[in-house]
């Protein structure tokens, strides 16, 4: 395979990436304790970019026919006549993997059954339960990255996910809890499955009993997960270079400026061993490194691949990243988080007349351009003098991005991350997104 990357890389042009990629897979569907689908699967080939008056890209899972891929990218090279330019990185030759301490190799088919048995029965912890969902995926990922600037680094690592959903109905009323365990390493990724699982019926039975959601401009209060949500959504992209440079960003002209209160300071890293958006070098081949994004409230840099750094003047962060072998790289987030503050959470809420507390995501949408948001909150709960009151459902959070961020006045100690995945340029990768519970003010009203 080397040999055969190493004469691609000796074709005439400015710049040319090679990168191969293989993909072991496992996918299980369990529907009320019995396994509904069962899938494995082995895709590999490889992307071939070359610079000259434009990017060509081309790929293929065929080895006999690697030299006319990159051929057809050789050709695509040499159409337009766009002034692009690369900024410089080291040239690495590396071999690195993350090692686990339950090799998915390992593991027999049995042993995953046996998980989602496990799982499955921990969900049914209440008579209410009427049905589960749970669904299990794994990655075992191996590339080889090569360019023409002498660049040589394999990689390996796996990856693993489990959703439960869990349904629960009481007096005609029916309701559903989701959570959502992953991150990088081994089958020891799902150690806490029953838990995760049991976490997903309780918050399906707050459900059944909670109230319609109140609307109206609030101090809301938001869990690490949905500080997360929020900092991914409504800031990561906004931060993201091509972004920037497409006009498509509120905060393309704010760089070195204040954007946000002084108590936020926000990080992407994807060296976070054991989460979700965990690698070692991005797909050009940079050293994956922690930036900030926000310190003290001041944007401090853009999210950036080589050209994108190129054409801002910065330098490459580490952060192009492509779903496998047959998409360029784009810049793309790892794990993006807040960083954590001074008080509790008693302390946080303590002086809250009336609030309200919010935790989860069940999604929603975002404009980077114009800097707004909307966001449905999986539960919620009033404030009231300090205390956690009354459940909530169908409630949603709204507002302007960059008034949220100056309006946070309370960050907590606390700090979680949590793994799923995100989609853009038509391609999802695994990001992480976290960190503490903070305080700020937006409207909220009901989404049902």
């Amino acid at each position: 395979m080397e040999d055969i990357m190493e004469d691609i890389l000796s074709l005439k042009a400015r710049f040319i990436d090679v990168c191969y990629h293989k993909v072991k897979s496992t996918t299980i569907s369990m529907k009320d304790g019995k396994a509904s689908e069962i899938t494995s699967g082995l895709n590999s080939g490889v992307g071939i970019r070359i610079l000259n008056k434009s990017w060509g890209f081309a790929y293929t899972n065929d080895m006999g026919k690697l030299k006319d891929a990159a051929l057809k990218a050789l050709k695509g090279s040499e159409v337009g006549n766009r002034k692009i330019s690369i900024g410089e990185v080291d040239t690495i030759q590396d071999n690195v993997e993350l090692r686990a301490n339950r090799d998915f190799s390992k593991v027999t088919l049995d042993d995953r059954l046996e998980l989602l048995k496990e799982a499955e029965e921990a969900a049914r912890c209440a008579e209410e339960v009427v049905s589960t969902s749970l669904s299990y995926g794994e990655a075992q990922v191996e590339s080889l990255y090569m360019n023409s600037e002498a660049a040589n680094i394999k990689s390996k690592l796996s990856r693993g996910v489990l959703y439960s959903q869990v349904f629960v109905k009481s007096d005609g009323k029916l309701q559903v809890g989701m959570e959502r365990l992953g991150g990088t390493g081994g089958f020891e990724i799902f150690n806490e499955a029953g838990v995760s699982s049991r976490q997903a019926t309780e918050k399906a039975l707050r459900l059944l009993n909670a109230k319609a959601a109140p609307s109206g401009s609030f101090i809301v209060v938001l869990d690490p997960h949905l500080t997360g949500v929020f900092i991914h959504e409504a800031l990561g992209h906004a931060v993201e270079a091509d972004h920037v440079i497409q006009g498509e960003s509120i905060v393309s002209d704010k760089l070195g400026k204040v954007i946000g209160s002084e108590l936020v300071t926000v990080y992407d890293d994807p060296t976070l061993e054991g989460s979700f958006g965990f690698y070692f070098y991005d797909n050009e081949g940079v050293r994956a490194e922690k930036t900030i994004l926000l310190g003290n409230g001041v944007l401090k840099n853009f999210i950036h691949s080589r050209e994108t750094a190129s054409a801002l003047d910065s330098i490459p962060t580490g952060n192009a990243r492509a779903q496998g072998y047959n998409h360029p790289p784009v810049p793309r987030m790892s794990n993006t988080y807040m960083k954590s503050g001074d008080l509790s959470f008693d302390e946080m809420i303590s002086d809250i007349k009336s609030g309200v507390y919010l935790l989860g995501s069940k999604g929603g949408e975002v404009d980077p351009a114009r800097g707004v948001f909307q966001f449905s909150a999986e539960e919620g709960f009033i404030i009231k003098n300090g205390e956690i009151m009354e459940s909530v459902r169908d409630v949603a959070l709204s507002g302007e991005t960059l008034k949220i961020l100056k309006s946070i006045d309370a960050v907590d100690k606390q700090f979680d991350i949590s793994g799923g995945y995100c989609g853009k340029a038509g391609q999802v990768v695994p990001v992480g997104d976290g960190g503490p519970s903070i305080r700020t003010y937006s409207s909220v009203g009901g989404t049902a």
